[in-house]
């Protein structure tokens, strides 16, 4: 069960998450296939991480993290609507911040789990 940011419960749903995801691509080429693997390890790691309910905001997290390394022109579309961005010094942070960060190699384990 997914616990939404109003308290009220409703199933996971895995379509929900790939039309966030598809809306977030847009026309960016980001084969379905591949949407298609981010909602299953999304969906997997919940299940590894949770016994029975997940707060919403951590199914958004960790679909966000997972876009990062795909496209961060999908990341940042995915974000601004997930995390509410209110004006564009907001906006302007999360792009600042992910310029910051190393580069993402695919395949590569982290040195440091997060």
């Amino acid at each position: 069960m997914v616990i939404k940011r109003d308290g009220t419960r409703i199933p996971f749903d895995p379509e929900k998450v790939l039309r966030g995801l598809q809306a977030a691509c847009g026309k960016r080429g980001i084969p379905e296939d591949r949407k298609i693997a981010i909602v299953r390890d999304v969906e997997e790691e919940l299940m590894q991480l949770f016994e029975r309910e997940v707060p919403s905001k951590e199914v958004g997290l960790r679909v966000a993290n997972q876009l990062k390394t795909v496209d961060q022109i999908v990341y940042i579309r995915y974000a601004s609507e997930y995390f509410n961005f209110q004006d564009l010094e907001a906006l302007s942070r999360e792009v600042s911040e992910l310029q910051e960060e190393p580069p993402v190699i695919p395949k590569q384990s982290d040195l440091f789990n997060k």
